[in-house]
C-alpha cells in the first residue's frame, strides 16, 4: 500500500540527484501535491520537468521554483507561455500520437511521476479521471510514482484505472480541478468564423475539436443535426448539452460506437460532475486517439482545428508569431492527416484574418503570400480540405496551387488581398 506523503525529502533521496520529472497534464495538474513540490524545489536542483498544457501557471513555474529545473512541455497552455517567451522553459514540438513513444522507447525516462487520482474503490482502484495522455507509457517505466488523491477528480470510464499499488506515496487533499472559467462568447469575427465551420458538418459526421472559445461556438451551432459522433482529443464542457439531447449518439462509428472518445477533458464542476462515471464518455491514451491508423478508418471523420497563420501554398503556422511562442503543434497534424485520409473526412481549419499587431497598433494579415525561414510549418498544405476565416469558405481540396492561392486570398482581410495578389504575382 502507498505510503501516507509527510515531506518531499525522502522522495529526493529515492529519486537521487537531477531526477526527470514527469506531471499530470493540462486540467489534471495537481495543485497542492505541485505547490509542496515547488516548496522543496531546491531538494531537485537540476531536474528535468516535462508536462502537457498547463492551463494555469503551475507552482513548478513560478519564483523561487523554476530556476532549479529544466522544464520541458509538449505544448505551453496558457499556465507557461510567459515562461516560454522568457526562456525559463522549452517546447518540445511533438505531435501527440508521438508523444508516448519518447517514453516507451526510453529516449526519456522518468524517475519520478505526479499524478492526481480520484480515491480507490472498493476494488482497490484509481481513476486517473480526465487526463490518460501518454501516463501509461511512463508508469510503463516503474518511476517512484506520488499521487494527490482528490475526491473530486471524477472516476471516468475507458482505459484511466490502476491498482493503487501502483502508488508509492500518496497525498489526500480536496480541491477544485482546474477550471476554463466561465464561457466566451467571443466577438463577431469568432461568431462568423463559426457559422462558416458548422456549415460543412453534417449529419453522421464524427468530429474532433479543441478547447476554447471557437470550439464551443461551433458546436453551439450543431443542435439541429443528428447522429454526430465524437473522437477528439481534448472534451470540452461544449459537448456536454450534444451528448445528453443525443445530438452525438456515435452511431455511425465502426469502433468504439455509441461511445465517445477523448484522452483528456476540461470544462466547470458541472461538467466533471458530468463525466462521473459516464459509460457513454472514455478516455484513452494519446497512442490510440491520435493514431493515424485509427483515424483514417473513422468514416466522415472531421477534424476542426485552428491556427495563426497560412500561406497562399495553404501551409499552417499554429505555433507563434512575431517571435511570440503560443502553441505547439500538438494534436493538429495527427487529426489533420487523419481526417484528409479518411472515407468522407474533411480537415477544417480556422483562423482570423487578421490581428492588431500589439506595438504599431496595425493590422496585419494572417493569410500571407509566403512564411519566412523562421516560422513554424504546423501543418502541411496537403493535409488541408478546408480553409475558413470570417469572409468565408476556400475549399482547398484537389486544387492547383494557382487556385488555392487565390481561395486564400479570397477569405483574406479586404485590406490585404491587392498587397497578397501582387506578390503572389512577384514569387
Amino acid at each position: 500500500m502507498p505510503i501516507s506523503l509527510s515531506s518531499f525529502s525522502e522522495i529526493a533521496a529515492r529519486v537521487g540527484p537531477s531526477p526527470v520529472v514527469v506531471v499530470h497534464s493540462a486540467f489534471a495538474e495537481p495543485q497542492r501535491l505541485l505547490q509542496q513540490f515547488a516548496e522543496a524545489a531546491p531538494l531537485f536542483h537540476g531536474a528535468r520537468l516535462y508536462c502537457l498544457m498547463p492551463m494555469v501557471v503551475p507552482p513548478y513555474a513560478r519564483a523561487g521554483a523554476i530556476q532549479h529545473f529544466k522544464v520541458t512541455t509538449f505544448m505551453p497552455g496558457a499556465g507557461l507561455r510567459q515562461a516560454v517567451n522568457k526562456g525559463q522553459a522549452r517546447v518540445e514540438p511533438c505531435n501527440f500520437a508521438a508523444i508516448p513513444q519518447l517514453f516507451s522507447s526510453g529516449k526519456v525516462r522518468a524517475n519520478l511521476l505526479l499524478l492526481q487520482v480520484s480515491p480507490s474503490d472498493a476494488s482497490g482502484q484509481v481513476s486517473l479521471g480526465i487526463s490518460i495522455d501518454y501516463v501509461a507509457a511512463v508508469l510503463a517505466q516503474k518511476p517512484l510514482v506520488v499521487a494527490q488523491v482528490n475526491p473530486r477528480m471524477p472516476v471516468t470510464s475507458g482505459n484511466t484505472c490502476l491498482p493503487v499499488s501502483a502508488l508509492d506515496y500518496v497525498l489526500h487533499h480536496e480541491e477544485d480541478l482546474v477550471d476554463t472559467g466561465t464561457a466566451s462568447s467571443g466577438d463577431e469575427v469568432d461568431q462568423a468564423i463559426a457559422r462558416h465551420v458548422a456549415g460543412l458538418i453534417e449529419p453522421g459526421d464524427v468530429l474532433q475539436v479543441g478547447i476554447g472559445t471557437l470550439p464551443d461556438l461551433v458546436l453551439g451551432h450543431l443542435e439541429h443535426l443528428h447522429n454526430l459522433g465524437c473522437h477528439t482529443g481534448i472534451l470540452s464542457a461544449g459537448w456536454q448539452k450534444l451528448i445528453e439531447n443525443g445530438v452525438v449518439n456515435n452511431s455511425t462509428k465502426k469502433h468504439f460506437r455509441g461511445i465517445s472518445i477523448a484522452t483528456m477533458a476540461g470544462g466547470n464542476r458541472c461538467f466533471y460532475d458530468f463525466l462521473h462515471r459516464n459509460g457513454a464518455i472514455e478516455f484513452h491514451p494519446c497512442s490510440l486517439t491520435h493514431n493515424l491508423k485509427t483515424l483514417v478508418t473513422i468514416d466522415g471523420l472531421c477534424a476542426i482545428n485552428s491556427v495563426l497563420q497560412m500561406d497562399l501554398a495553404g501551409n499552417c503556422n499554429a505555433e507563434g508569431v512575431d517571435g511570440r511562442v503560443i502553441a505547439a503543434p500538438g494534436g493538429l497534424p495527427d487529426f489533420a492527416q487523419g481526417a484528409s485520409g479518411a472515407v468522407r473526412g474533411k480537415s477544417i481549419i480556422a483562423l482570423r484574418s487578421s490581428f492588431i499587431h500589439r506595438q504599431s497598433g496595425k493590422r496585419q494579415g494572417n493569410i500571407v503570400a509566403s512564411f519566412n525561414a523562421s516560422t513554424p510549418i504546423s501543418l502541411s498544405c496537403q493535409y488541408v480540405d478546408y480553409a475558413i476565416s470570417e469572409y468565408g469558405v476556400a475549399a482547398l481540396r484537389g486544387l492547383s496551387p494557382t487556385q488555392r492561392a487565390k481561395a486564400l486570398i479570397a477569405i483574406a482581410h479586404p485590406e490585404h488581398r491587392h498587397q497578397l495578389r501582387q506578390q503572389k504575382k512577384q514569387h
